[in-house]
């Protein structure tokens, strides 16, 4: 399936500039990138993650409301906490997911399932986000983000 997605890359700049796109492969994108973004968040890698927000993306959490640049910031502390309190990643899914178009923006509503090892213990945690994707020049960007903790 990877390879399917990626070599649709090139489609779906075209696709999307035509009125008859294929939704159901630019879902499977977005999606894609969705869970790209969370391997690359667990591994520090901000650099790929940064490459997926637009310059005005905005982060919004019970505690903050972050531009880029913080966003980028938190997440590396945050992972970087985790690793320093023996807690790691084993893996993570994307459930109940869905995307909406809406002419060059996409919202993206879906629940990340982690599993992790809390000094050796294993420990899940689900969070709901809701993302806003638009596209520019053929090219899908993050503005905004807002995740919740979900209740077991």
């Amino acid at each position: 399936m990877l390879i399917a997605v990626l070599s649709a890359q090139p489609f779906l700049v075209v696709a999307q500039n035509n009125k008859n796109i294929d939704t159901a492969t630019i879902k499977q994108h977005l999606l894609f990138l969705e869970y790209k973004w969370l391997e690359a968040e667990f591994a520090l890698d901000t650099a790929y993650v940064s490459s997926l927000m637009d310059s005005t993306f905005q982060s919004v959490n019970s505690e903050h409301i972050l531009n880029k640049q913080q966003e980028l910031d938190y997440m590396f502390k945050n992972i970087s906490s985790m690793r320093r309190d023996s807690i790691f990643l084993d893996s993570v899914k994307l459930e109940d997911s869905s995307v909406e178009f809406y002419d060059n923006t996409a919202v993206a509503i879906f629940i990340v399932h982690t599993y992790k090892k809390e000094k050796g213990k294993p420990t899940e945690k689900r969070t709901r986000f809701y993302d806003v994707w638009i596209n520019r020049n053929g090219k899908w960007l993050a503005v905004a983000s807002q995740g919740t903790t979900m209740k077991n």
